[in-house]
């Protein structure tokens, strides 16, 4: 699985339009898979990280979903709908604004049939770029999605690119045929160039953000494998799109990717141990991955049961327990406990048996496991 940062696909239409996510999936695809092809053909090293899901055909965009509050009447002027639409995505609790940037096709009545589509975005966090679909059908749509998914990865944002267009700084003017020239033409994808020159936004040498560094590009000279285990019963999932294991996972990631693992115990479960890249009993795990990596998470049941008896006359206590004949409870699993045995005036402890030895007062039990324990008194004398 290919993991990291990942740009999001969905079908959105308005509260009252038609559903023709079933239809429009097909050509879709083919765009994204059109934009991939482009995208390598211009950096042989990375691609657009896609949130792809495994079909019969292989894996595809993951296409989602969204039936939006607003009605087509709302919607339909250009302005205020972007704000209105991102908005409206991004107060779902449970869309990730964090690590993803999200590619949306929206299919619904525009009023202004020129406006293609729009994007924005900053380099380290939110993006947003929308596809018009009933707007400039005259035009190709690849060329439009990979434009407004620039401006989604933060492309020319708070820069000083020398061919920024003299009154649209997000775009460049030096060439009809770069990607980021700010009208949409009836041209094949095929007939762009992403950063002519290589000195405005992508791969140059300048101070500010280069889309080339953008951590939402998936590598394809180099990748990092991470492995992961969850044992005994548990889950472990990653702060970044990429791990949500119970078993064994592996993923691959960009090198140098920052990821941190949190461990979540099944029901009647507790979290143990981590083994392998990290250590300790806390149940998060911050991990760097500069080279192929494991990690396995340990999971036992939360508690076991402790059966203490008593022979002769004499008591145990310790871990809630108290015990002069015979009684049970269950404790917290792999945390030892420490029994103490006392005995009645006029007797002694003759010594433990069971998951207990020797003659001792005190004895300390591992909990690994449901355990046993008797403790046997006779007169002194």
């Amino acid at each position: 699985m290919v993991a990291g940062p990942q740009v999001r696909v969905v079908y959105v239409v308005p509260a009252d339009g038609p559903d023709r996510g079933a239809d429009a999936a097909a050509a879709i695809w083919a765009e994204l898979e059109e934009i991939d092809a482009w995208w390598r053909a211009n950096d042989p090293s990375r691609t657009l990280n896609l949130d792809l899901a495994r079909f019969p055909c292989g894996a595809q965009a993951d296409l989602g979903f969204l039936r939006l509050a607003a009605p087509s009447a709302t919607l339909a002027p250009s302005e205020g709908r972007f704000p209105r639409i991102r908005d409206e995505l991004f107060s779902d609790l449970r869309v990730d604004t964090r690590h993803t940037k999200y590619l949306l096709y929206y299919d619904g009545p525009t009023a202004e049939r020129n406006l293609c589509g729009e994007g924005g975005g900053s380099p380290g966090g939110t993006g947003l770029a929308i596809l018009y679909l009933q707007s400039c059908t005259e035009v190709t749509r690849a060329p439009v999605v990979a434009h407004e998914l620039l401006h989604a990865l933060g492309a020319l944002r708070g820069s000083a690119a020398p061919n920024a267009c003299p009154d649209n700084a997000a775009h460049v003017c030096d060439s009809t045929g770069d990607i980021l020239y700010p009208y949409a033409q009836p041209l094949a994808l095929s007939s762009f160039v992403l950063d002519l020159n290589r000195n405005d936004y992508y791969g140059h040498s300048h101070p500010w953000f280069d889309v080339q560094d953008s951590p939402w590009l998936r590598r394809l000279d180099r990748r990092v494998a991470l492995t992961v285990a969850a044992q005994g019963g548990g889950l472990v999932r990653s702060d970044v799109p990429g791990v949500a294991c119970t078993a064994t996972c592996q993923s691959d990631w960009n090198p140098s990717s920052e990821v941190v693992l949190t461990a979540r115990p099944a029901v009647g479960r507790r979290f143990l141990e981590w083994r392998g890249a990290c250590s300790g009993s806390a149940p998060r795990c911050d991990l760097v991955l500069d080279e192929a990596t494991a990690v396995t998470a340990v999971f036992a049941p939360a508690r076991f049961r402790l059966a203490v008896s008593v022979a002769g006359r004499g008591s145990v206590a310790g871990a809630g327990v108290s015990c002069s004949r015979s009684c049970a409870r269950e404790v917290l699993s792999h945390r030892p406990v420490t029994l103490r045995a006392t005995p009645a005036k006029g007797w002694r402890l003759r010594g433990w048996s069971g998951a207990c030895h020797g003659s001792t007062a005190t004895c300390a039990v591992p909990m690994t496991k449901a355990t046993a324990v008797r403790a046997t008194f006779v007169r002194r004398g």
